[in-house]
């Protein structure tokens, strides 16, 4: 009897062991929404520049250079400043279901409660992964990710021809450009509220899933925004047509229209 006890505790313990170091899924976990400077995935020694619009695994490690924020295919929102380092899939916010910042609405010119809205997080992503190598320049600039990734055939350019990175032609006028069905790093339009960062950062979310990172006293034109995301201890400036004036402190996540 004790030795059949002792040989159950060992294959318990056992079938422990074994799932405790079960290797993470190799499926996405989260997607790369805005960037204010660039985020670098380690891979060994190299460093790799992160797409605005990736899928990321579990098992990935990011580096921000500046600010960025994450957002989990379960709705959790995980803001980067400069200098953090972060596994991806050991993020707390991997395991929230829902947004992790509270929900408001912008009407009649101010701030008011709102429901938390579903959405398929993961359909907003690509599995493009990172940047190609004529991205790498001194200078930061959305535009690089949108034409290497984004533009007309792109990423058929990228995966096919081995002597062009992007589209061989440039992009055609704007009235006559195919929307892009996933997040990138984009222009917010003209027009609109303006926003002033007064604190921190903010992230600006278009209606064709452009985005943005609005940094310190710079006035910004929301134009086509949509979503406005303040982290905690950031604050913003809304500023109205009319002169008017709102202040949003963080964390929210406001929805404009």
């Amino acid at each position: 009897m004790a030795q059949r006890l002792v040989g159950c505790l060992l294959a318990a313990g056992l079938a422990s062991l074994v799932t405790s170091c079960k290797e993470r899924s190799d499926k996405p976990i989260a997607g790369l929404l805005a960037a204010g400077a660039p985020v670098l995935r380690i891979e060994g020694k190299e460093q790799r520049t992160v797409a605005v619009g990736a899928q990321l695994l579990g098992d990935v490690t990011l580096t921000a250079t500046g600010p960025a924020v994450l957002e989990y295919f379960g709705g959790g929102l995980r803001f980067l400043e400069k200098g953090d380092t972060l596994e991806v899939g050991d993020a707390g916010e991997a395991k929230l279901h829902g947004s992790n910042l509270p929900p408001r609405r912008w009407a009649d010119g101010a701030i008011q409660e709102a429901q938390r809205v579903p959405r398929i997080v993961a359909a907003r992503y690509t599995n493009v992964q990172v940047t190609p190598t004529s991205a790498h320049e001194d200078a930061y600039s959305s535009t690089q990710y949108f034409v290497a990734f984004f533009t007309p055939n792109g990423l058929q350019k990228l995966g096919s021809d081995t002597q062009h990175e992007g589209p061989h032609q440039p992009l055609p006028a704007p009235p006559f450009r195919p929307k892009v069905p996933f997040i990138h790093a984009g222009e917010l339009g003209e027009g609109g509220l303006v926003a002033v960062v007064d604190d921190g950062f903010a992230v600006a979310e278009t209606d064709d899933l452009a985005t943005a990172v609005l940094l310190e006293g710079r006035e910004v034109p929301l134009g086509r925004t949509v979503r406005l995301l303040v982290p905690d201890g950031s604050e913003v400036i809304l500023k109205g047509k009319d002169g008017s004036e709102v202040e949003v402190e963080g964390p929210v996540d406001l929805r404009l229209r």
